[in-house]
Parts: structure tokens; sequence; C-alpha cells
């Protein structure tokens, strides 16, 4: 009985189709992994905007911060507004603190997210350490006021949630 291997026009043939479908995965691949990253900053985006509702439902107020570029929800007053905790005393400015009682008689200070919520706040598009995460601002003050979420998904693309809006909207320009 004679052996016969593959010949070489067959086996050209087969990495010719293993190298099409390639190129038609690993596309499909990196756009699913961005869409993938965009629906976290979203998830994440809608979880601090009802963080904040509650909290204006309660005290009257959005955290304000002083900075009109916004600052980090990570590392700001906004985090210590909404995971109230006792040892920081109300900084700067914050009704969510232990001498305040909000609009339906609570004591202060309450927990409207766990900090570990926050801190699991990471950038998924894998930015430098000094770029932030997700952003926090106020316009206005007391029930006037209003709030902007903001973050960097890529080198050149933003998503923007307002208290004025539903979903997070993509913008090509920093708010």
């Amino acid at each position: 009985m004679k052996r016969r291997g593959f010949t070489l026009i067959e086996l050209m043939v087969v990495i010719a189709i293993i190298i099409i479908l390639a190129a038609i995965a690993i596309p499909n691949y990196l756009t699913m992994t961005k869409r993938a990253k965009n629906s976290r900053l979203a998830s994440d985006m809608a979880t601090l905007a009802t963080a904040l509702e509650t909290y204006k439902t309660d005290w009257g107020s959005y955290p304000i911060v002083a900075s009109a570029e916004g600052v980090s929800v990570n590392t700001t007053v906004v985090n210590h507004a909404l995971t109230g905790p006792e040892s920081l005393g109300g900084l700067g400015g914050d009704l969510n603190m232990v001498a305040h009682t909000n609009a339906v008689g609570e004591k202060g200070p309450i927990n409207y997210i766990k900090a570990g919520t926050m801190t699991s706040i990471i950038n998924p598009f894998g930015l430098p350490l000094n770029t932030s995460y997700v952003y926090y601002k106020t316009t206005g003050t007391g029930s006037a006021a209003t709030w902007t979420l903001y973050a960097q998904t890529d080198t050149a693309v933003w998503l923007v949630r307002t208290d004025s809006t539903s979903t997070a909207s993509v913008v090509t320009t920093q708010p």
C-alpha cells in the first residue's frame, strides 16, 4: 500500500482559508471588546446616576464640586458624599454627615453606594493611571444644580451622561 501526504496546493488552500477566517474574526473581536467596555462604562454611569438622584431626593441638592473641569468620582467629595463615611465629617460642605438630618428625618451619614463599588470603577480602556476614569461636575447650586458624568473611552471619544438624560451619549470633545 502506498502512503500519500498532502500536496503543496492542498496545504496552501488550507492556509488561505485560515487566513481569510482570521481576517474576518479579528476585527469583529476588537469591536466586540470596545462595545463591551463602553457598556461597562455606561453601566457604571447608571449606577452613579441612581446614587446621585437618591442623594438629591434625601438632601435636596447634589454633591457640589467647585472645579469647572470636573473631578474624579473616586477621590473627591462626591465619593465621600455617596459612600457616607462618618470619619470625613462633611468634606467640602457635604450634607451627608452625622450632624445633619435629611428630608425624611434620617440621620446622616447614609450609604448610597458601597465604597467597594466606587473603587471598582476602573478604566477598562487601559488609559494611563493619571487619567481619571469617570469625572463628575456640577453647575448651579442647591435644588437648581445639575450634574454631568463623563469619561474618556479612547483617545478621541468621551461618554457623557447628565441629570436630564437617561442614557450615556458619545461625544468627540471633553465636556
